[in-house]
């Protein structure tokens, strides 16, 4: 439902199956424009108080309807175009599309691996480890993965999770599912058995969204040997989404009690996204094992510059840029397309943001705190927890300067050095006293064999033409 290849082939079966109860036999892909068209219009047959419709369908409503469940239920992008709608930066309600090209860069990720794994008969779904800048639209972006399946789909269980009860609720994560179910058409909407704040939602259809958090206190107690944090025990879910991981307090319970209910099959989908906060601690060792290919999930890297009406600021017009900016545009530069999947330069505006913001970080000594939440590389999000004896200013201007290796050479102390030779040269006195013992064992058997006949019998001459016993 996110590869167009994928899509096509859903749609083509649809079409297989349903055949003459499609108008001309075909799922449409109707316009933008005229979808929302349709919306204000069937708006007007729906009583919001008693929650009815006022009057049935008219054939050409009824059709529109029917193609709109069956296209937004095979496409992703396109129920998203049409009828998500978010709240954007905090002020007004607005359509998701068009996407940030940091959403885009999502979308293209995890339609690469439905591609992929559909082509290769691979049994799993969609899991994503999703390191990023700040306020990039990843939550956004994974909520409405969330609440797209659970209103096309039938029988689909999500988890909500974030790092502590506030940030997962109806006030953090789970409010952007909420606030997407809440304004799609009502003839695209399952109603709901139950919706507790915060908690969960029940849709007729089946499906649930059920809300945890990483300080989640289920489990035996640890005085009586339990384990502190079981998220997602004796539970099975077939999508989750959790945030905030590198703040969570024991995100051991992932592994633990999450992945094992987390099904091996096609439709199953997961995304961890989070910030780095920190070194060597659980989320930079999940994005290590899944960079050497290893567990279920791939990983996804957004740099801060991926969102250009983002992170920007007018520069002067005298304003020209110190040093290490102008090495960071020429590392971007370089390194840029690897995750951009395109040519990166960065323009004056955003390396003018960048400057004035780095330098705003080091006069307060704040940063590592800068690198870790606008990072322009994985390696310099995941910044060390301790402090260096070296400023953080020095460590990335060493960093930046840095030229490839030429040789590496070890120093170590004389005594080892000292030590090395002597067993080097007993191993010589030992390899001479062998080479010499070979030696004079050769001599002694090659003087045997001058001074001894060993066959004292008479010498016959093998000669042509002649027999045995004739006169020579």
């Amino acid at each position: 439902m996110y590869h167009p290849d994928v899509i096509a082939w859903r749609r083509e079966k649809l079409e297989a199956q349903l055949g003459s109860a499609l108008p001309g036999g075909v799922i449409q892909e109707i316009p933008v424009e005229t979808c929302h068209h349709w919306v204000r219009t069937l708006a007007q047959i729906w009583d919001p108080e008693d929650r009815r419709q006022t009057r049935p369908f008219s054939r050409e409503e009824e059709v529109f309807v029917a193609n709109e469940r069956l296209m937004t239920k095979i496409s992703y992008p396109y129920w998203s175009q049409r009828y998500c709608m978010i709240q954007s930066e905090g002020q007004r309600l607005k359509p998701m599309y068009p996407l940030w090209e940091s959403q885009q860069l999502i979308l293209a990720e995890i339609a690469r691996v439905e591609y992929e794994h559909w082509t290769t008969g691979h049994p799993d779904g969609i899991l994503a480890n999703l390191l990023k800048g700040r306020q990039l639209g990843a939550s956004t972006f994974a909520q409405s993965c969330l609440g797209h399946r659970t209103t096309t789909h039938g029988f689909r269980k999500a988890l909500i999770a974030s790092d502590v009860p506030e940030n997962s609720g109806s006030q953090g994560i789970f409010g952007m599912l909420e606030l997407a179910v809440a304004n799609l058409p009502w003839w695209l909407k399952p109603l709901e058995l139950f919706h507790n704040k915060d908690k969960h939602i029940v849709f007729k259809n089946g499906s649930s969204v059920i809300v945890e958090s990483g300080k989640s206190m289920k489990g035996g107690l640890t005085e009586e040997g339990g384990t502190k944090g079981n998220l997602g025990r004796s539970k099975t879910y077939s999508m989750a989404h959790l945030t905030e991981l590198s703040t969570w307090e024991r995100p051991e319970q992932i592994d633990d009690g999450l992945m094992p209910a987390i099904p091996v099959t096609p439709q199953t989908f997961m995304i961890k996204e989070s910030t780095a906060k920190g070194r060597h601690n659980w989320w930079h060792r999940e994005w290590l094992v899944a960079d050497r290919g290893l567990g279920r999930a791939i990983n996804i890297f957004i740099p801060w510059y991926a969102e250009r009406s983002k992170y920007w600021l007018p520069p002067p017009t005298a304003w020209i840029p110190a040093d290490d900016t102008l090495a960071f545009a020429r590392r971007v530069q370089e390194h840029g397309p690897k995750y951009m999947h395109r040519a990166v330069t960065l323009a004056p505006e955003q390396l003018y943001w960048y400057e004035r913001k780095k330098l705003e970080a080091n006069e307060k000594e704040e940063l590592y705190k800068f690198l870790e939440e606008y990072p322009a590389e994985p390696e310099e999000a995941f910044q060390y927890s301790g402090r260096s004896i070296f400023p953080i200013m020095v460590l990335d201007r060493v960093e930046q300067q840095q030229r490839p290796l030429i040789d590496l050479l070890t120093v170590r102390p004389h005594l080892e050095l000292i030590a090395d030779q002597e067993a080097l040269h007993a191993e010589l006195q030992a390899e001479q006293r062998e080479m010499r013992a070979r030696v004079a064992k050769a001599t002694v058997r090659n003087e045997a064999l001058i001074t001894e006949d060993p066959d004292p019998r008479p010498t016959v001459l093998e000669t042509p033409g002649l027999l045995e016993g004739d006169p020579v």
